[in-house]
């Protein structure tokens, strides 16, 4: 006697509280399954609401979305979570970890091309999403120039990236 293959409940979608769409757009996009939309946050990072307020441009948005990829490939995205395990934890492709060495690489080699304080900009607002004011107030600058001063950072984030050919 053949058994019935099981239906798997689908699961309903999940929209997001009132709360949250007060704090926060949302947009649905198509993907590439026919049929199915997903949800995006279009203003979660600090880059995403500089490019809605015309702060940047889309080129400039595009190159800090290559930077923040490269960021996480790398592997060096903030820790936020801490675990009580008493054994070492062993990093490494072999022990789980998908970590890009040249990635790592890259995102160094683009730190050494770039001025200190241009790459510190880019680093605080686009990887650790910080604001430019914030990140002006840390560093003792204008902050009424940190917006044009993210820009500027920016394009010669851009012409790092063309140095590398990345």
């Amino acid at each position: 006697m053949k058994k019935k293959k099981q239906q798997t409940p689908k699961t309903e979608r999940v929209l997001p509280t009132p709360e949250f769409l007060e704090k926060f757009d949302v947009e649905e996009k198509q993907t590439q399954k026919a049929g199915e939309r997903r949800m995006y946050v279009t203003n979660q990072l600090w880059i995403d609401t500089y490019y809605k307020k015309g702060i940047i441009d889309y080129s400039q948005h595009l190159t800090a979305q290559k930077l923040l990829g490269l960021f996480r490939r790398a592997g060096r995205h903030q820790k936020v979570t801490m675990t009580f395990s008493k054994e070492p934890i062993h990093k490494g492709a072999d022990k789980g970890l998908n970590l890009d060495a040249g990635a790592f690489s890259d995102y160094n080699k683009l730190r050494s091309l770039m001025g200190k304080n241009s790459f510190s900009i880019c680093q605080d607002v686009v990887c650790f999403n910080l604001s430019a004011k914030e990140w002006a107030e840390k560093n003792r600058r204008n902050v009424k120039a940190s917006a044009e001063l993210f820009r500027i950072s920016l394009d010669d984030l851009a012409d790092a990236f063309k140095q590398l050919s990345l």
